[in-house]
C-alpha cells in the first residue's frame, strides 16, 4: 500500500514524496513507489500519527482516579474509552499520563489498568506511562490537591509502578524536594526521563538536576514559580540549559504567544514539544458545573476549564485543534507546529519506533486538511478512522 499525492511532513518541512507500507511498517518514502494499491491524498496534508505525550483522559473519562470521575473499579474501561476515540482527532500513541492528585493506593491501581487493557486495545496504543508527580512542591501544586505530594524515593517509585519500570517515559520531581538528586541519578540509571515542574527551585538547582540526568520539564510556565527578574528560577534555568528539553501547551492561555516564541527561540525547536494537557474534563459544555471533587465547582468558558480561584484545569483542545489555534493564534507556521506537534515528541523523549515518516517506524499516520480538520487516520498499517 503506498499514499501519494500528499504533502508529507518530514524533518521539519513538506514534501511531495509518496509513503508505502507493508505489515504495519512504513517500508519506502520517495518519489514514484511502484504499488498496486494506492491511496489517493489529493493534496492533503500527511503526518506521522500524533504521539500524545502529556494527557490525563478526555471524553469525561480518565486514565486514573482524579477523584472526578467513577475510576475505581472502571479503570480499564476508561482507559479503552479514550484509547478508541483519540484516532478521530489524529492521535495514534499516548503517554498516559497520571497526575499528583492521586494516593499512592490508586496510581499503583491505574497502572495496573493500563497495561492490562494495552494488551488487546483497539484505537490508539497506551504504550508509555508519564507520571506528572507525586513528587511536588506542595507550595507550587496549582491544580493538585497538595496532600498528594511525595518524596522522591526509589522505594516509593517501585511501589507506584508495581516494580516495572520498563514501560514508564517520565516521572516529574521538584529538584528541591530532599532526596531529588540521588533519586534522579537512580531513575534515569533505569531508562525513566526525569522531568521539572510544580517547583521553587533555583535555577542553580535546575543546572543541577541537569548534571545528575534530568533533562525534560513538564508544561513549561504553567506550574512553576513565575518569572522575575530579580529571582534565578525554575524556567530560566530550563530555558538556559540545552539539555533540558521542554513541553509547551500551545493553546495561547495556558501560555501567551510570546512566551512559547520566546521558549522556540531560545532551545530551538527541536527542543521543543507540544502537548495537549488534556483532562477528563475536556469534553464538558459552556458553564458552570457543581459538585467537582476538591474545585467544589468548576468554569467552561471559550473551551477553557477554570476552578473558582481562577486556576486553569488542564487542557480542553484535542490534538487536531490546539495545531489549529497554535497556526491561527499563536501564530507559528504550519511547518513549525508540525514540528512542535508530530516530529519533536518523539525526538525529544527519544521514541525511534514511532513519531516520523520514515522507514522502519510503525506506519502510524494522520492525513489532514489545511485546517487540521482529519480525513484519515491509519495504525499500524490500517485505516482505522476516515471521514
Amino acid at each position: 500500500m503506498k499514499i501519494k499525492n500528499a504533502k508529507v511532513f518530514i524533518d521539519g518541512k513538506f514534501n511531495d514524496v509518496e509513503v508505502q507500507f507493508q505489515d504495519g511498517i512504513i517500508t519506502a518514502v520517495g518519489e514514484h513507489i511502484e504499488d498496486d494499491e494506492v491511496i489517493d491524498a489529493m493534496g492533503n496534508y500527511l503526518y506521522a500519527g500524533g504521539v500524545e505525550t502529556h494527557m490525563h483522559g478526555g471524553f469525561l473519562y480518565s486514565f486514573y482516579d482524579n477523584g472526578q470521575v467513577a475510576f475505581r473499579g472502571h479503570g480499564e474501561e476508561h482507559v479503552r474509552e479514550i484509547c478508541k476515540r483519540l484516532p478521530q482527532y489524529g492521535v495514534t500513541s499516548v503517554l498516559a499520563t497520571l497526575g499528583a492528585d492521586s494516593s499512592l493506593e490508586n496510581l499503583n491501581y491505574a497502572v495496573k489498568c493500563i497495561r492490562k487493557a494495552r494488551k488487546d486495545i483497539v484505537g490508539a496504543d497506551p504504550f508509555k506511562l508519564h507520571f506528572e508527580g507525586p513528587y511536588t512542591n506542595p507550595n507550587q501544586h496549582c491544580c493538585y490537591n497538595p496532600e498528594f505530594s511525595a518524596q522522591p524515593t526509589k522505594e516509593h517509585t517501585l511501589a507506584m509502578t508495581d516494580g516495572d519500570l520498563s514501560d514508564v517515559a517520565l516521572i516529574n520531581v521538584a529538584p528541591e524536594a530532599p532526596g531529588a538528586m540521588e533519586w534522579i541519578r537512580w531513575v534515569t540509571s533505569q531508562g525513566v526521563k526525569a522531568e521539572v515542574c510544580y517547583t521553587h527551585c533555583t535555577s542553580d538547582q535546575v543546572r543541577e538536576a541537569a548534571d545528575n540526568g534530568l533533562d525534560q520539564t513538564s508544561h513549561l510556565y504553567n506550574c512553576f514559580q513565575p518569572m522575575h527578574h530579580r529571582i534565578n528560577g525554575p524556567v530560566i534555568g530550563s530555558l538556559l540549559d540545552d539539555r533540558i528539553k521542554v513541553q509547551l501547551t500551545c493553546d495561547n492561555y495556558h501560555v501567551a504567544s510570546d512566551w512559547i516564541k520566546l521558549a522556540i527561540r531560545l532551545k530551538g525547536i527541536d527542543k521543543c514539544y507540544g502537548i495537549t494537557d488534556m483532562t477528563s474534563l475536556a469534553g464538558l459544555g459552556e458553564g458552570e458545573h457543581d459538585n467537582v471533587p476538591y474545585y467544589g465547582k468548576i468554569f467552561v468558558k471559550d473551551g477553557i476549564i477554570k476552578a473558582p480561584d481562577g486556576t486553569i484545569c488542564g487542557g480542553s483542545n484535542t490534538w487536531n485543534e490546539i495545531m489549529r489555534v497554535c497556526r491561527d493564534k499563536v501564530g507559528l507556521t504550519m511547518e513549525e507546529v508540525g514540528s512542535l506537534y508530530c516530529e519533536s515528541p518523539a525526538k525529544c523523549l527519544e521514541i525511534k519506533d514511532r513519531g516520523k515518516i520514515e522507514a522502519g517506524r510503525r506506519a502510524d499516520l494522520v492525513m489532514m486538511d489545511h485546517d487540521y480538520h482529519v480525513l484519515r487516520t491509519i495504525i499500524q498499517g490500517e485505516t482505522y478512522y476516515q471521514v
